[in-house]
């Protein structure tokens, strides 16, 4: 299993922590992957959150379904790792987030989208991509995001984290 870390160091030492278990499916279908682009063109795998009494599966299914409009397939999952994520918080000093990344499938057509505010205003979109692609979109969204850090503005979480998530899957040939 695949375990690191990101920690963006742009957070208050001794603050307060927020801390977050998310879920996050890697679906891979005929050499792309299904993943989020959102409006800045960085793209993410879709998952998020655990709600209270969640599993980790209850919250990958629910979490596809919601961003992606896609049904996780019954027993396709397969774990691949867990990313430690250390950032600057909007509530908290910090949030410490740790991400369940899993191999899985998707059946039947997509439905629609049921996107939160934050997610609509973020123009998520799902797409089959190539993770090549995906890779360098997130590179190039990573550089711009050091010049709104360097003005003080709050970054986009999940750039980083799916960026070295991306590049550990080509290094490893992208299957479980």
């Amino acid at each position: 299993m695949t375990e690191f870390t990101v920690d963006l160091h742009n957070y208050s030492e001794g603050g307060s922590v927020f801390r977050r278990t998310a879920v996050r499916g890697i679906i891979e279908r005929q050499g792309k992957y299904l993943l989020v682009r959102e409006k800045y063109g960085d793209y993410k795998f879709p998952g998020g959150g655990a709600e209270p009494g969640e599993t980790l599966e209850e919250t990958l299914l629910r979490e596809v379904r919601e961003e992606t409009g896609y049904t996780v397939a019954a027993g396709s999952l397969e774990k691949w790792g867990v990313v430690t994520e250390r950032r600057r918080g909007l509530s908290a000093d910090m949030v410490e987030m740790e991400s369940h990344y899993f191999f899985c499938q998707v059946e039947g057509p997509a439905a629609k989208q049921k996107l939160d505010e934050y997610e609509e205003e973020h123009g998520f979109c799902p797409v089959w991509a190539a993770l090549p692609e995906a890779l360098e979109q997130n590179r190039r969204a990573e550089k711009e995001q050091a010049e709104l850090c360097a003005r003080g503005e709050s970054p986009i979480p999940w750039v980083t984290r799916d960026r070295m998530v991306i590049e550990r899957l080509l290094k490893d040939g992208g299957q479980p």
